[in-house]
């Protein structure tokens, strides 16, 4: 079986290659505020725990699943399963999920930038 051929001329070819360019500039930028309000909360996060911590000796844990509660998540039936389908998961700490959430985006980011930088060339 022979396989089939694109040809784009060259108008067309620049015209997708500006088209990737500008979806990897948007994707960079997405990511990268995404990334950023995500380290955001996982500050705040993190300074709810430090102040704890100073005022009681004892460090609390804040697990995913308190996170759902306070923001009211926590009656959806669609929280509930995933509760007992990921009851480890939920309760697994909030800020190192937030900076793992963030690590990712980070890496969408320079992915993206990559990508921009590839097809963005004349």
């Amino acid at each position: 079986m022979e396989a089939t051929k694109v040809i784009f001329s060259t108008r067309e070819a620049a015209n997708i290659d500006a088209k990737t360019a500008l979806a990897a500039t948007f994707l960079k930028v997405a990511a990268l505020a995404s990334a950023t309000l995500t380290l955001v909360l996982a500050a705040i996060v993190l300074s709810w725990q430090a102040r704890a911590w100073i005022l009681t000796g004892e460090w609390n844990s804040f697990p995913i699943s308190r996170g759902l509660a306070l923001a009211g998540l926590d009656e959806s039936p669609a929280i509930k399963v995933a509760t007992r389908i990921f009851d480890l998961g939920i309760n697994l700490p909030a800020s190192g999920f937030l900076l793992a959430v963030a690590a990712i985006l980070i890496a969408f980011s320079v992915l993206a930038a990559s990508v921009e930088e590839q097809f963005g060339k004349k």
